[in-house]
Parts: structure tokens; sequence; C-alpha cells
């Protein structure tokens, strides 16, 4: 996610992370999440393996499920990112899995990203 940014038409600043422009979905995962069960029927997940360099160490390959609604990441990671959902997120007796959806990784005639 870019926070802070400019280009020659546009720049924004990091109180676009303060609007509701997000939204969460528990999802039930199959044993081995590779699908997720939506509408009365099991869909895969698409999976993607993100590389993460660190300096100095050996690169940390993520695998991240992604469903129709957006990547899919644990509660434990949630309740880490408050800023994203407008203050405390309450920690979970048990770990849950939910889609994250950002408004604007979804392009249609009124995204701000189509504009640039």
């Amino acid at each position: 996610m870019i926070a802070i940014g400019r280009t020659k038409k546009l720049s924004w600043g990091i109180t676009a992370a303060l609007n509701d422009i997000s939204d969460l979905w528990q999802e039930e995962l199959n044993e081995d999440d590779s699908k997720y069960f939506v509408d009365n029927e099991w869909r895969d997940m698409e999976i993607v393996t993100e590389v993460i360099k660190i300096k100095g160490q050996p690169d940390l390959n993520l695998k991240v499920g992604i469903t129709h609604r957006g990547p899919v990441v644990s509660s434990d990671i949630i309740a880490g990112g408050s800023v994203l959902f407008g203050g405390a997120v309450p920690k979970l007796k048990k770990e849950k899995k939910f889609s994250f959806g950002w408004g604007f990784a979804y392009p249609g005639k009124d995204a701000l990203l189509e504009t640039l």
C-alpha cells in the first residue's frame, strides 16, 4: 500500500489511511487452505508467492491465498493493523481467517487510481 506519494497531477498523504475504504470477510477455508466456501460452494483460491527481500538474510517466500474479495490474512495480522480499521482491534481467542478488500483495488469509473 502506498500511503504517501505524488504524480505530476495528484498528491496524497497519510490521512488517506483514515478513510473507510477497507472491508473484512470471515472466511471458511478447507483443510489445506486452498479453497474457500462462499455462496454454498467451495471455490479455489489463487495462491501467489510473494518474495520478501531482507538485507543480509535469505529471501522470505510468503504464500498468500487470494479470494475474489482480496488476500486472506489471519486474525493475528489484523489485530496488529488497527490503523487500517479505525481503532483498536480485539484479539480473538481462536485464530480466524479473513479476506481483506481495499476500495482502491477495484478499478471502476469512480476509482481514484484510474484517474492517474
